[in-house]
């Protein structure tokens, strides 16, 4: 999970701070800030609640002397790169194994949304205005691109994390399930609803596995053991990441001797 997910991840927020700081003038942060900042952000969405980690790398970053409006750029780069790469991965499945995708109602439903996601996008794309609002709160181009070929490659190991949970769990998932139980995790987690997504992401993979002909309580280990597979790393590292981060934001706030 660290190292296909998180670390694809590291690379794509790099891309997108180093041609936002260039911009400004700025050093982009080290590589290891980087690193160390998106594992604290995950600890505290996935240990506490979603936004929380959003919080902890804006004022970090924010402390590092980025400005609050390139934050935010940064940020809304990453979502727009984070959705390219969601769609790449469903448009991969469905040209091979269409069948397997589009066979379930939930495959259907799913791919309802990324067709209306599309034209959405291609509404942007065709209003100057519109077009205007993502050059000036994204980093487009070639910085844009390559982070959402990084996400791309850290949908494809969350899909493995998710595969690897239900091996270890004895049951046999095949590969378009488990994009479709991926698919739908990020569906159903996209708005913030509980505490760390508890029961939101459980259900939708339960759901999603249920229309691959996986039994409920088999499809809810897999589901407990994808959560495990989240939360053991980042309790373990993830948690050190972010005592750290909040530990220098204390000597900041320190008043001087």
């Amino acid at each position: 999970m660290l190292v296909a997910k998180i670390g694809p991840k590291v690379v794509r927020s790099q891309v997108l701070l180093t041609a936002s700081s260039r911009r400004l003038g700025l050093a982009p942060p080290p590589w290891a800030v980087t690193a160390r900042l998106l594992t604290a952000s995950h600890a505290a969405g996935q240990l506490a609640w979603g936004p929380l980690g959003f919080t902890v790398r804006t004022v970090a970053l924010c402390d590092a002397g980025m400005p609050l409006g390139a934050v935010v750029r940064v940020h809304v780069a990453e979502r727009i790169a984070e959705a390219a790469g969601l769609a790449a991965l469903a448009l991969t499945a469905l040209a091979f194994a269409p069948a397997a995708i589009l066979g379930s109602w939930l495959g259907r439903l799913l791919f309802a949304g990324l067709a209306a996601a599309a034209l959405a996008g291609l509404a942007v794309a065709a209003s100057g205005r519109l077009r205007g609002l993502v050059v000036r709160y994204a980093d487009t181009g070639g910085a844009l691109a390559r982070s959402s070929a990084w996400a791309f490659a850290s949908s494809l190991g969350d899909v493995a994390v998710l595969w690897l949970a239900a091996r270890g769990m004895h049951v046999s998932l095949d590969l378009p399930t488990a994009v479709l139980a991926f698919l739908a995790v990020n569906g159903a987690t996209a708005v913030p609803v509980t505490p760390a997504q508890l029961g939101v992401q459980e259900s939708a993979i339960v759901v999603a596995l249920g229309t691959g002909g996986i039994p409920a309580p088999q499809a809810l280990a897999c589901a407990l053991a994808y959560r495990a597979a989240h939360i053991v790393p980042l309790a373990l590292v993830g948690l050190p990441a972010l005592l750290a981060t909040w530990a220098r934001r204390c000597r900041l706030d320190a008043p001087a001797p």
